[in-house]
């Protein structure tokens, strides 16, 4: 990732928060996190840096790094405690495998959401969903959580960057 596309992508999203596009809730057990600057916008196929696969599957980046994502289930907050909020969200499961012949950072990991061809929130609930590590040795797994706000819909589309590799795009329909 250049430098000059973190700027850009920083620039949008202030923009955003301030024309009110951002989350105002009052409820600080959810909390709404930024899309990331690589993989904002809905996927194409076209787009150089860009990899495609279908929820539940896993690809493997030229560097040696597998990642997968699938829909574990669909739920509503309330369901699991009083979070004040009603609507769907897809609890998605996120595996990367270090095969890169080095320790993997994700610290600049970013994750987007789009739901039907529109970004959607990602949010993080305390004892829902599962922060990713900082770091995954090589040759170990490391699994954890997104949530995404599905509203009505059921087209999941979930980017996920980690580092300057390719972005990857899962997605396929979401049911419940």
């Amino acid at each position: 990732m250049t430098r000059n596309r973190v700027i850009a992508a920083v620039a949008v999203l202030s923009l955003l928060s301030l024309a009110g596009c951002g989350s105002g809730g009052e409820d600080d057990t959810a909390t709404p996190t930024p899309g990331p600057p690589e993989v904002t916008g809905t996927p194409d196929p076209q787009q150089p840096g860009w990899v495609l696969s279908d929820l539940g599957g896993e690809v493997e980046l030229d560097d040696g790094l597998r990642v997968s994502a699938k829909v574990g289930e669909v739920f509503v907050p309330d369901d699991f405690g009083s979070y004040d909020d009603g609507g769907r969200y897809a609890l998605v499961v996120v595996s990367a495998t270090n095969g890169t012949g080095a320790p993997l950072t994700l610290d600049g990991m970013v994750v987007e959401c789009v739901v039907d061809g529109i970004p959607a929130e990602r949010v993080t609930f305390d004892g829902i969903t599962v922060a990713p590590p900082s770091a995954v040795d090589e040759g170990a797994e490391a699994t954890w959580s997104e949530a995404c706000s599905l509203g009505e819909g059921q087209g999941l589309e979930f980017g996920l960057g980690v580092g300057d590799r390719d972005a990857v795009w899962f997605m396929g329909a979401v049911e419940g």
